[in-house]
């Protein structure tokens, strides 16, 4: 084996743009149905191989830089999984908000695996991958495909979505963190409430309608956040006076994310909310 010594990779955020619970599993987990979009807010991560051991350096101070972190784990599924013995160095480039609903560390876990694969050129298969990420944790397969996908189960089982269209979103982070065992433990599942069909978004994002996709957005998840953290819905509040319509927590939050008719009107809006001093929105689109 001749491995690559270095590889620089990019990870991306996403939004949910439906989430809908379906129920608890028997492992714990809730079994779910979402729409994933992978957007064009990155993270920048830089591996190298080594001969033994794990080192992690990132810019985000917050964030740990040991066995805690995902993108950590992840070296560590990889050398089990493979039986390589040799170690690596990453150093992340933090711009994704943590602890935010956008999928941040599980992005980095995803791209570590797919960047091992290249640099010790195992070759392994995308099934393979999705195997290892599915370890990791609900989101981390997703990644390892990206784009927009229907995920299932409690997120691994991921079906690919074709989206011609550009969408424009802008994303508000309030620098609120949350715990997201903490809004599943405040859900409640009324089984009688009637479930929330996917395809009708689905059906939305292979047409042209772009207007209907705002009336198609849902998050199951969001009252048990806004219940939770009150003052997330003064920050809902304020996007949804810029944009009526299209306005949705991103998965389990703190992120709010309002879909805009385009990206001059994204452009428009976080230029009001920078006004306002909010220091972390963002203008994105879907890739």
């Amino acid at each position: 084996m001749n491995p690559k010594k270095t590889i620089t990779l990019t990870a991306p955020a996403k939004i949910n743009l439906f989430l809908e619970v379906l129920g608890k599993r028997p492992d714990g987990y809730h079994e779910l149905e979402t729409v994933m979009q992978a957007v064009d807010l990155v993270d920048t991560l830089t591996l190298e191989v080594t001969d033994q051991g794990i080192e992690l350096t990132c810019t985000e101070p917050d964030i740990p830089c040991d066995e805690n972190n995902l993108a950590w784990k992840a070296v560590r599924v990889f050398q089990k999984e493979t039986g390589i013995k040799g170690g690596a160095r990453i150093h992340l480039v933090k711009r994704i908000p943590i602890a935010a609903g956008l999928g941040g560390g599980s992005s980095d876990a995803a791209a570590v695996l797919k960047g091992l694969n290249t640099l010790w050129n195992t070759q392994l298969s995308g099934t393979r991958l999705m195997d290892m990420a599915a370890q990791l944790g609900s989101d981390v397969p997703f990644f390892i495909k990206g784009g927009t996908a229907l995920c299932k189960g409690r997120g691994e089982i991921v079906t690919p979505l074709e989206v011609r269209r550009r969408f424009s979103y802008v994303i508000l982070y309030p620098d609120i963190k949350i715990s997201t065992a903490s809004v599943y433990k405040n859900l409640k599942i009324d089984l009688t409430i009637k479930r929330k069909d996917v395809n009708f978004i689905l059906d939305v994002l292979s047409s042209d309608n772009v207007n209907a996709l705002n009336i198609s957005l849902f998050n199951r998840l969001e009252e048990a956040a806004l219940e939770l953290y009150p003052e997330l819905r003064r920050y809902k509040s304020l996007l949804e006076s810029y944009l009526s319509d299209g306005v949705l927590l991103s998965g389990s939050g703190s992120a709010i994310y309002g879909h805009c008719e385009n990206q001059r009107e994204a452009k428009n809006v976080k230029e009001q909310l920078d006004k306002l001093g909010i220091e972390k929105a963002f203008v994105v689109s879907n890739l």
